[in-house]
């Protein structure tokens, strides 16, 4: 009798530590990522195997690199890349699924060396990925912020390339898809950072006052939605305090090159 009881506990211990790893649902995945807890989600995701949990998977890796707590930043960008395709391939017009593919490549072609990227011609395979999510849901502020990305992200790593003649990257164009991703999703904090630290590494003499008043009066005002865009705050509240103590751009690089 004490050997089935003590079968039985075990038993029971054995499920209830397999109980986070399997979650219920797709709706269980998004809580677990929105509570920070990205590994987590990656597995319950994948667990689910439907093109939902996939896609949830994908955003919790996208998350981690975003973020800079990805160690292995080009693994992992390609193992979100693997999740966001598997999901495509279960429902080929899945808007969230392309864009977290677009998103995922693009952190791939950032964390690859300059050679790797320019033989490769990663950025114009990049910008075909970006250009389709934009297709499935025009309206999407994430998906034009990425385009804004896009040109921005590689103006900056140009390395002495032409980009514009051979790419055709623009700072005005750029900063056009960022505003209209501005206008779609205004309380965006992500979208925000992401646009003010992109402007300002490009051009931070002429821009550190403007992206001071910006951080100051809008972005830090900003109620954060999840996890994610808590830790993507703070860490845009440590470039406010850089203004300061004059580290304001090492802290934006840091940033844009997570």
């Amino acid at each position: 009798m004490r050997i089935l009881t003590l079968l039985s506990i075990i038993a029971i211990l054995l499920v209830s530590g397999n109980t986070q790893a399997s979650a219920a649902s797709a709706k269980d995945v998004r809580l677990t990522l929105e509570s920070g807890r990205y590994d987590l989600a990656v597995e319950q995701g994948s667990a689910l195997g439907t093109a939902d949990g996939l896609v949830l998977a994908a955003e919790a890796l996208n998350a981690k690199l975003l973020l800079g707590k990805a160690e292995r930043k080009t693994k992992t960008a390609k193992k979100a890349m693997k999740l966001a395709k598997a999901a495509l391939a279960l429902e080929p017009k899945n808007a969230e699924a392309q864009l977290q593919y677009a998103l995922a490549y693009g952190f791939y072609g950032r964390h690859v060396s300059t050679f790797t990227a320019w033989r490769k011609n990663l950025p114009k395979k990049i910008l075909a990925e970006i250009d389709k999510a934009i297709a499935l849901a025009p309206e999407d502020g994430r998906a034009l912020a990425l385009k804004g990305a896009w040109h921005l992200n590689l103006l900056y790593r140009a390395n002495g390339f032409d980009v514009e003649k051979r790419y055709g990257a623009n700072a005005g164009t750029g900063k056009t898809y960022f505003q209209n991703a501005r206008t779609s999703e205004p309380n965006d904090v992500i979208i925000l950072a992401s646009f003010l630290m992109l402007e300002y590494v490009l051009a931070p003499d002429t821009l550190s006052g403007k992206t001071k008043l910006a951080l100051e009066n809008t972005l830090l005002q900003l109620k954060p939605r999840n996890a994610i865009e808590r830790q993507v705050q703070a860490q845009m509240q440590d470039v406010y305090t850089g203004f300061s103590t004059g580290n304001a751009l090492k802290q934006a690089e840091i940033f844009v090159n997570q």
